[in-house]
């Protein structure tokens, strides 16, 4: 997809009508037939790759027994999204507020797994909305690192154990927790395809 294509290459602040349809080789009042400016447009990618992409993880959640394997498993996603959909993660670093326009529609499942984490005396911490707020606030120039290819190889390792400290595992333990959800990742099943990409693909 042209548009995907631009923000990709340029980032959301950065992309514009006229660089798109230039790229999709079409007219303006074509773009504006579909959307009602270029906000509208990002705001129809992010939106619709969190609806697939929450489907997804609670899916994949429920299969997990132990909240800390969620959480890190929820955190390595989430980064990994730099790396299969620069677009979207483009998106996200522009909002400043990861996955915004999903807990709009379908609440906001980081925080039930760190409330499920501490009723099973699994994590330490206060407020989950308060950790979850300040595990998306890291994971923004994270994703922009990336984005910009400043950061290392394993980011989303190192940032899954940050993650799990934060909630009160110890590091040796945080460490093994992520390193073999890490290495497990490979085995879990594709993140689907969302249906906006699938119609501007068609």
């Amino acid at each position: 997809d042209a548009g995907r294509r631009v923000l990709a290459r340029k980032g959301a602040s950065a992309a514009t009508v006229m660089e798109i349809v230039r790229e999709a080789g079409v007219s303006q009042p074509s773009f504006y037939n579909h959307f009602a400016s270029l906000d509208a447009f990002i705001e129809a990618i992010a939106a619709d790759f969190f609806e697939a992409d929450i489907a997804h993880k609670v899916g994949v959640f429920s299969r997990t027994a132990d909240p800390a394997e969620a959480i890190a498993m929820n955190a390595i996603h989430t980064l990994s999204v730099a790396r299969k959909d620069p677009a979207v993660a483009w998106v996200m670093v522009r909002q400043g507020s990861l996955q915004e326009v999903g807990h709009k529609r379908a609440g906001d499942a980081l925080v039930r797994m760190i409330a499920a984490g501490l009723r099973k005396d699994r994590f330490q911490v206060g407020d989950p909305g308060v950790a979850a707020a300040a595990i998306r606030g890291a994971a923004c120039p994270l994703l922009q690192d990336m984005l910009l290819g400043r950061a290392p190889p394993d980011v989303e390792r190192q940032f899954a154990v940050l993650v799990l400290q934060m909630l009160g595992l110890s590091h040796r333990e945080a460490a093994a927790v992520a390193t073999r959800v890490a290495q497990s990742a490979a085995a879990l099943p594709p993140q689907p395809v969302s249906e906006f990409t699938r119609r501007k693909k068609s």
